[in-house]
């Protein structure tokens, strides 16, 4: 279960790996022009939110992300290593809803990071990858793209009825 308390998120900025359609869990992918000019474009959205924590990936391209879109904000930053990106492998089966073993392990590793940036000071901002997103949709039974593009702020609130819903902030 997600910690019952609102948060925004923020999947990276585009790399050549996603232009490409290749899917990594690499570290060292650093965000291409277009994925800068992505982050670039929503600082001004993410600077008007309340946010009161940013906790990130440690990957490279989530900090990337992470430093653009939070130039203008004062706000502490926490990396935290479970938001990592999921193996490839466990991405595909994932994403064809095939929960196997390995996926069920990534998803509760997933769960355990998004509760623990939940757990500081909020509106948590959680920047992050689609792997992370996809699971945690999962888990939450929201009624969202699960898969979310580069760069799209999504708003994830509890409704009158102590439901999960999400919106996006822009639209890609």
């Amino acid at each position: 279960m997600i910690t019952k308390k609102e948060f925004y998120f923020v999947r990276h900025g585009q790399t050549d790996y996603n232009l490409k359609g290749v899917y990594s869990d690499s570290s060292e992918i650093c965000l291409n022009e277009t994925g800068k000019s992505q982050a670039l474009a929503i600082e001004p959205i993410v600077r008007k939110l309340p946010i009161k924590t940013i906790c990130f990936s440690p990957l490279t391209r989530a900090r990337e992300t992470k430093d653009l879109i939070s130039v203008n904000l004062a706000s502490p930053q926490v990396e935290i290593e479970g938001l990592a990106e999921c193996h490839p492998e466990v991405w595909k089966t994932m994403a064809n809803l095939n929960f196997s073993t390995a996926v069920m392990q990534f998803v509760e590793r997933a769960r355990h990071a998004v509760n623990l940036a939940l757990s500081e000071e909020g509106p948590v901002l959680i920047v992050a990858h689609g792997g992370i997103h996809f699971a945690i949709c999962s888990l939450m039974k929201v009624k969202h793209d699960w898969k979310i593009d580069n760069c799209v702020p999504v708003h994830f609130q509890l409704d009158e009825k102590d439901n999960w819903s999400a919106r996006k902030l822009v639209q890609p």
